[in-house]
């Protein structure tokens, strides 16, 4: 009997929405001429004439920018965007500070803690205005739509896991699809990326002399922001290519050799961490080389990356049990708490803030690898202690 086959819906990409942008200024006039200013581009504009009206908008609806007057009567400009944070709805919404020069430097560092992203000097240049807005409102466009993919992506794929035994040829079409929904997303993603990082780095080489110094940094942090969006579309795709890889008919590599490779190209890495890297002998595992790379590449390079005060020490380890091969990733680093072991292994966890880079996908990976060859792989850590992984791969065929 021939199996129907059934295709995925995808859902389509929709234009983006109008963004929503809130401006605060107790004097009217000032409304008015940042609402003409910001006409012409598209945006939806609410404006707030005090700091409660401000917070009461905030807790009603969401909005991808807002520009606070810092001077204002009752309640000023700082007072309203902790606020603002503290309910939470827009407390991640990016917060340009309006205020005279010579205010600055005094309210710098309290504008900074309340949640504050940048500032707007009085008079206001147009021109600067626009192009802040248009920054801002472009990236919040991307992460929202980073953010909608990978939810579709990973819902999709937990519902294709939950039919795999009864429909498994609709699987692999509806997998299929998926990759190329990622494919056309991160394609559509990485254009309007481009054009940020483009229009920034020509701000800085041809108005690098008449800019201060805290538009110089305003732009590092443009750039830097673009490139970690960046990274995370590759790992996005990176974690994609998982979802239905090419079936191999015989799967048989030497891990041991794969460890070598592995080695060799986290050189630099492991020279300038200093990291010892060592290994009981290796089995014949019946997966294929580059699954096994994938999986001593994001364990190693996560045992050097969350490494403590000392120079890292990891040791690899394998022995069998049944017909499987249990390995064992162990370092001296800076450890997991208990209660953070199986949420690791989801796609985009991150336990740690900037001070290390990475996007929370690498274990996602070696998950899917894994359980893919029928294993299973899992955590033994404490704070403080290190940390040992373990999982586990077929014998050789």
């Amino acid at each position: 009997m021939q199996c129907q086959e059934t295709a995925m819906a995808v859902e389509p990409i929709e234009e983006p929405r109008p963004a929503r942008i809130l401006l605060v200024d107790d004097r009217p006039t000032n409304l008015v001429v940042l609402q003409a200013l910001l006409e012409g581009a598209g945006h939806e504009i609410l404006t707030a004439s005090s700091g409660k009206e401000a917070v009461a908008l905030t807790t009603a609806g969401d909005f991808a920018l807002i520009l606070l007057d810092v001077m204002m009567p009752e309640m000023d400009g700082f007072e309203t965007a902790r606020r603002i944070r503290d309910e939470g709805r827009n407390g991640r919404t990016p917060i340009i500070f309006i205020t005279a020069y010579k205010e600055l430097e005094e309210q710098l560092l309290r504008a900074y803690v309340v949640g504050g992203v940048d500032f707007l000097y009085k008079p206001i240049d147009p021109e600067v205005l626009k192009f802040k807005v248009s920054v801002f409102v472009d990236l919040y466009r991307q992460r929202a739509l980073v953010k909608r993919y990978s939810t579709q992506l990973e819902a999709a794929n937990t519902d294709l896991e939950r039919r795999v035994a009864e429909r498994t040829a609709e699987l692999h079409a509806a997998n299929d699809e998926l990759r190329l929904l990622a494919h056309a997303s991160s394609h559509d993603l990485k254009e309007p990326l481009r054009t940020i990082a483009n229009y920034t780095r020509l701000l800085d080489e041809r108005y690098k002399q008449q800019l201060g110094g805290d538009a110089k940094e305003f732009i590092n942090f443009i750039t830097d922001g673009a490139h970690r969006l960046d990274s995370l579309l590759n790992d996005l795709l990176a974690y994609s290519e998982q979802l239905n890889p090419p079936r191999y008919a015989a799967a048989c590599c030497d891990s041991e050799a794969v460890l070598g490779e592995v080695v060799m190209m986290l050189d630099v890495l492991v020279r300038e961490s200093h990291a010892v890297i060592t290994h009981d002998p290796l089995p014949q595992v019946g997966a294929e080389f580059n699954e096994v790379t994938k999986l001593f590449q994001n364990l190693i390079g996560n045992a050097i990356k969350f490494r403590g005060a000392d120079a890292p020490h990891i040791r690899i380890s394998a022995q069998q049990q049944n017909e499987k091969w249990l390995f064992s990733v162990k370092d001296n680093g800076i450890g997991i708490h208990p209660q953070h072991h199986g949420e690791i292994f989801g796609i985009f966890k991150r336990l740690h803030g900037r001070e290390y880079d990475g996007n929370g996908i690498g274990l996602a990976i070696c998950k899917k690898i894994v359980e893919r060859r029928d294993g299973r792989i899992w955590v033994d850590s404490q704070p403080g202690q290190g940390s040992t992984f373990y999982f586990t791969l077929p014998e050789a065929v």
